[in-house]
């Protein structure tokens, strides 16, 4: 029986990839190629990650930390974990930019949502793993898992998207209540609310999920797995998120606009 291999590990970015332009599921998973940039929008997202996770942590083991100290913390991780590959798409924006929307997130972030919130942290950044069949295991990792002050079990997935999502599979459908299901596995409740936070919009969209629900959300994941897993053609779906694929300087069917064509020129100068 085939164990977990970076073959049959399916995360629901894996699942996303394939559906989203099989061409880049190719490049990334299949032809494991390198891609030639990161954009600021990817790397904000994970400063922004790093910091509430730090939040949370420092909230449980020492002393909850003051608006002050969060916003130093996002500065700091923002400028140490620069680095020349991180672009800029949007060739009429600056770094700058990126640096104040991440104070901007961590600061709302703090006054509308951490310095309210009562509920028990159980786990952050958790590793979530789940064979599915003989070739087919689901990985990922919830950003924050908990409890409410009522003692109900929750997931939660931060977004620093600037639009909120909808309830179609690859928006709100499929991650948090996968997470879910795996939550509800591991503690043994028999439901949770999955729920997706969107730091621009100070909100947090809730799905109830019980064990009945992650059953089904477990056997569709299957079921787009396998396609990804048994495709032998791989065609190219060109769209405005060429721009920020970090495969647009070798993929023949890319379209990049100018005005997000930092990534290319990067990509491009590189070579």
């Amino acid at each position: 029986m085939a164990g977990p291999t970076p073959k049959n590990q399916f995360s629901f970015s894996r699942v996303k990839s394939f559906n989203q332009c099989a061409a880049a599921y190719r490049y990334r998973y299949l032809k494991k190629k390198k891609e030639a940039f990161r954009s600021v929008e990817s790397y904000l997202g994970n400063v922004v990650h790093d910091t509430l996770e730090w939040l949370y942590h420092e909230r449980d083991t020492k002393t909850s930390p003051t608006l002050e100290a969060a916003v130093a913390d996002c500065e700091r991780r923002f400028a140490e974990k620069w680095a020349e590959n991180i672009v800029i798409i949007r060739i009429d924006e600056q770094r700058s930019t990126y640096e104040n929307l991440g104070r901007d997130l961590v600061t709302r972030f703090h006054q509308v949502t951490f310095s309210k919130d009562r509920s028990e942290t159980i786990a952050l950044e958790q590793r979530l793993a789940l064979k599915l069949t003989p070739e087919i295991h689901f990985t990922g990792f919830a950003d924050r898992i908990g409890r409410t002050a009522q003692g109900r079990l929750f997931v939660v997935d931060y977004k620093t998207s600037k639009s909120v999502g909808d309830k179609s599979e690859f928006s709100e459908g499929l991650q948090a209540p996968l997470y879910a299901h795996c939550a509800l596995k591991r503690y043994g409740d028999h439901e949770a609310l999955a729920g997706y936070h969107y730091l621009r919009h100070e909100k947090t969209n809730w799905i109830s999920v019980t064990s009945k629900d992650g059953e089904a959300v477990m056997q569709r994941f299957t079921a787009l797995a396998n396609e990804a897993l048994s495709a032998t053609e791989f065609p190219a779906t060109p769209a405005i998120l060429c721009a920020w694929c970090g495969f647009n300087n070798i993929c023949p069917s890319a379209q990049v606009p100018e005005k997000f064509s930092g990534g290319l020129r990067y990509a491009e100068a590189s070579q």
